[in-house]
């Protein structure tokens, strides 16, 4: 069994085996070694955390005993060593081992290595080191915890700390389940990729941890770079925990928010987490540990689902540099908690470095105004303010090209050092305005050893920049275009301070008559805002101040209003804005135009029409305007669907001057609000459809067309007892010229039928040995197909009761008093048509069974069939003809027929055997006979 030494031993053993792969040759011993002692005093190492140090130990053994060295161990990770040179000492002679030092922290490190002997006990051996900020400001990948089968990918982000591109010229893992690829995604690249501006930082490479095996994993990456110092390089150890314990894990070990200085913005991270166990998690809350005022969480609660094999986002963290005061606010903890009660709470901690201070400089010496009339150039000393804890070297100073059309930056040749809290000359800023003049808003870029800064520099000219907002037609005039003349309108415009500076706007006044200016409001915000803010502006009262400062970046908001009563033709007039700059006029046009608009008819009232029904009428403006009116809108007053109306393809948007012009056509549909409770209307299914759900009408099924016409007929009651059948709506339309002109609009509905013949038909005498016919018309007055069946009503199931209850019902009154025969046939139809007619839907028009036909009307057609009357008696009979319709469901035809016998008598006596006619002939009969 092994001892606690030995364990150790064998753990840094296999660190150093892998770490010595990417090292290099040491550096020279020690060149001295103290007589009569064991060791060499180690001195104490001060290096940049992941870069590595190398320093050889002697030992000396100044006893006659001979010593044999067994191992060496640690408890720390910052320091590694090898084995001996040799593990047997003689006396008086000396063997060596190396030490490398690898700071992970920033910080002093001292620890103890333990050299243990055969029979001579263990030795101890202090080691001191000092961990400073790397340069490229790259840090170990220690303290990731990771689900198996999972992966752990850090972005490598390296920083250029010098004035010239930082070239990475190696990179490569110790191998194992480390590997490394481009952040891309790509396979291979060219050397810009590895290549980093000055003093800016570039994510190079991204290291994949594949996580197979449950284990504490360690690995190190090697960065070679073609810095000055050719000899260093980095090391940078990766340690993670894979376990197959279910919970919630981080794809990151830390939030590294880099470096900032505390005049940036806000840097955001984003918070990746993985749910490893068997069932979905909420997550309740993600906050800092402890509270930080400079960072600051944004997270909604998020259901981590099981089985997840990729990170979903659950939070976004930002770091403000500008509010962390004090040191202890540069880290700390991101605390997650889970609703699932097995799981720990996870940390994931977080940290920036915060440079403290800023570049000052004297603001008005980069502010510059372009005047009017031609002026020398101008020649202005740039001096900076360190106001950082450090040094600041200036590197390089450059103008973006839209500057240099007026600027240039002279006396700057060679970087120039800034002591802390001190102040320097840097260069001189050459002003040269040109024509014409515009704006210029830059920066001057400043590459520095704390990254870049940006120097504003600023030509202005003063003058306010008015934007005249919709409905004018135009943005630098106040356009009211064509006016009526009783006609009163406003236009809102704005005036924007686009200069670096603020303004004093110290009047507004207006020239001509029947105009009038306020001021509305100012805002921070350019013409894009103010257009967005139209309608509000529009609603808004009027302020009462006279005078008003404009900061820069912000707007003013004025109303004029032209009344354009005793005005007619062309109006020109202006309105006037003072600053200390500029008189800012711009010019107030209108045209005047007298007449009126009205609709014609004032009053329309659309034909009777139903649900199935659509109906509709013109609408026109009658004008009495000499020039034409542009139509701007038609809408409907009323809150009813069933009113709408459509412009038609001719119609134009101008109305003719002295004419009328139709506008558009107003439809009203009964149906869009009723839906499937319609008092008209059913579907209808044929034999061969299985019954849909609801109300239909069924083809050949009769039993329930007396329950399925009372339900109709109810719902067309309850309607006309609510004067739900007359229904009124209001059509507006604006225009240029006139708003509000309005028409009403009435519609009626009514109970539809298919017969457009008499409903009553009186047929003639008709002997019992023949037959008489009269015609029926039927016509659909609905705009869908309507299915008809005509049949006498015999051929009903328990037609008694049918006609009872039908008797109160119909259209022609009270049947009380007509005597119907409920089981005769001898009113049948009759159509000179022999074939049955098959329609695409598969119903069949004609006689498909005895007494009764089939009609099929399309919308509007109209149809006839003739009744034959064939009285069997001689006697009178009434009955009733059925229009079955899934329209009505029935409508009916009350038929009269009155059937006798023929008889012929001479003299009185009928004829017969026995009977005998005589005849007396004269001569006056016979007078114009010839031979």
């Amino acid at each position: 069994m092994l001892g606690s030494s030995q364990v150790n031993h064998i753990v840094v053993s296999t660190v150093n085996e892998s770490l010595r792969k990417l090292l290099t040759p040491g550096p020279d011993p020690l060149d001295h070694i103290p007589p009569c002692r064991w060791f060499t005093p180690m001195k104490q190492l001060l290096r940049p955390v992941g870069m590595p140090k190398m320093e050889k130990v002697y030992l000396h053994n100044p006893s006659a005993e001979e010593i044999s060295l067994i191992s060496i161990s640690a408890t720390t990770a910052h320091f590694h060593a090898s084995f001996f040179q040799n593990r047997i000492i003689p006396p008086g002679g000396n063997t060596s081992f190396d030490v490398v030092f690898l700071a992970r922290v920033v910080g002093n490190v001292e620890n103890t290595l333990f050299i243990n002997t055969s029979h001579h006990g263990v030795f101890t051996y202090q080691v001191f080191g000092v961990g400073i900020p790397n340069p490229y400001r790259l840090r170990p990948f220690i303290g990731a915890r990771v689900p198996v089968n999972s992966s752990f990918s850090p972005l490598i982000n390296i920083h250029n700390p010098y004035s010239e591109p930082l070239q990475v010229v190696e990179m490569y893992s110790s191998g194992g389940d480390l590997h490394l690829e481009l952040p891309t995604g790509q396979q291979g690249g060219t050397g810009k990729l590895w290549e980093i501006p000055p003093f800016e930082t570039k994510g190079v490479m991204r290291a994949s941890f594949s996580s197979r095996d449950v284990d504490n994993h360690t690995a190190f990456i090697r960065i070679k770079t073609n810095a000055p110092n050719e000899d260093q390089f980095i090391i940078l150890p990766v340690e993670v925990e894979v376990t197959s314990a279910p919970g919630i894990y981080s794809s990151t070990e830390m939030l590294d928010f880099g470096t900032l200085r505390s005049q940036d913005r806000p840097k955001l991270l984003n918070l990746h987490l993985l749910n490893s166990g068997t069932k979905d998690v909420p997550i309740t809350s993600v906050r800092t540990t402890p509270s930080n005022e400079a960072v600051t969480v944004e997270f909604k609660a998020v259901t981590l689902k099981a089985g997840e094999s990729r990170y979903t986002k659950v939070a976004s963290i930002s770091f403000d540099a500008s509010k962390a005061r004090r040191s202890y606010q540069f880290s700390g903890k991101i605390t997650v908690k889970a609703k699932e009660k097995s799981y720990s709470k996870l940390e994931i901690p977080y940290q920036a470095e915060v440079l403290d201070g800023y570049l000052g400089f004297d603001h008005t010496a980069t502010l510059f105004h372009i005047r009017d009339s031609p002026v020398d150039p101008v020649d202005r000393p740039i001096f900076l303010t360190n106001a950082f804890g450090f040094a600041i070297r200036i590197h390089n100073v450059s103008l973006p090209e839209e500057a240099k059309t007026m600027f240039n930056a002279q006396n700057f040749s060679a970087p120039i050092l800034i002591p802390a809290h001190e102040s320097r000359y840097i260069f001189s800023l050459l002003f040269r305005p040109v024509r014409p003049s515009i704006h210029i808003d830059s920066n001057i870029l400043l590459i520095t050893n704390a990254s870049k800064f940006h120097l504003p520099v600023r030509a202005y000219t003063g003058f306010l920049e008015p934007l005249v907002l919709p409905p004018s037609l135009k943005e630098n005039i106040l356009d009211f275009g064509v006016r009526s003349a009783t006609d009163t309108s406003s236009i809102i415009f704005v005036v924007v301070n686009s200069n670096p500076i603020e303004l004093e706007i110290k009047s507004w006044l207006v020239t001509g008559d029947s105009i009038s200016m306020e001021l509305l409001k100012t805002e921070k915000g350019n013409a894009t805002v103010a257009l967005n803010r139209l309608r509000e502006l529009q609603n808004i009262s009027a302020s009462s101040h006279k005078t008003v400062i404009l900061a820069s970046g912000y707007y003013a908001a004025f109303r004029v209003t032209l009344v354009a009563k005793a005005l007619e033709g062309l109006y020109d007039g202006a309105i006037h804005i003072t600053t200390d700059y500029e008189i800012l006029t711009i010019p107030v046009k209108a045209l005047i135009a007298v007449g009126t608009l009205s609709s014609s008819p004032k009053h329309i009232v659309l034909p009777a029409s139903f649900p199935g029904k659509v109906v509709h009428q013109s609408f026109s403006i009658q004008s009495s305007f000499t020039q034409k009116v542009r139509l701007q809108q038609i809408r409907s007053l009323t809150e009813d669907i069933r009113f709408y109306y459509k412009r038609l393809r001719n119609n134009k948007d101008e109305l003719e001057p002295r004419r009328k012009s139709k506008v558009a056509n107003i439809y009203f549909d009964a149906s869009l609000q009723c839906g499937d409770h319609c008092y008209v209307g059913l579907p209808f299914v044929l034999k061969s459809e299985s019954k849909p759900h609801g109300l239909a009408l069924q083809e050949d099924i009769w039993d329930a067309d007396v329950d399925l016409h009372q339900k109709l007929l109810r719902r067309w009651k309850e309607l006309k007892e609510r004067s739900g059948h007359k229904i009124e709506a209001v059509f507006e339309v604006n225009t240029d010229l006139q708003k509000n002109v309005q028409a009403k609009i009435t519609a009626h509905l009514t109970w539809p039928s298919l017969v457009n013949s008499s409903q009553r038909i009186m047929f003639p005498l008709t002997n019992t040995n023949s037959s008489s016919e009269e015609q029926v018309i039927l016509q659909n007055p609905a705009d869908v197909l309507v299915y008809v069946q005509v049949l006498p009503l015999a051929l009903l199931p328990n037609p008694s009761v049918f006609s009872g209850k039908l008797a109160d019902r119909l259209p022609l009154g009270n049947l009380s008093n007509i005597n119907i025969d409920t089981s005769t046939l001898e009113f049948q139809v009759h159509r000179n048509q022999t074939s049955l007619i098959k329609s695409s839907s598969g119903f069949v028009e004609g006689s498909t069974r005895p007494f009764v036909y089939n009609l099929l009307l399309l919308p509007g057609e109209i149809k006839a069939f003739n009744v034959r009357f064939t009285p069997t008696s001689n006697h009178s009979v009434s009955s009733l003809l059925i229009v079955r319709n899934n329209l009505t469901v029935i409508d009916t035809i009350i038929l009269h027929g009155r059937g006798t016998t023929e008889s012929l008598k001479v003299a009185g006596k009928p004829p017969g055997q026995g009977s005998s006619l005589r005849f007396k002939m004269t001569e006056a009969l016979l007078k114009d006979c010839t031979e």
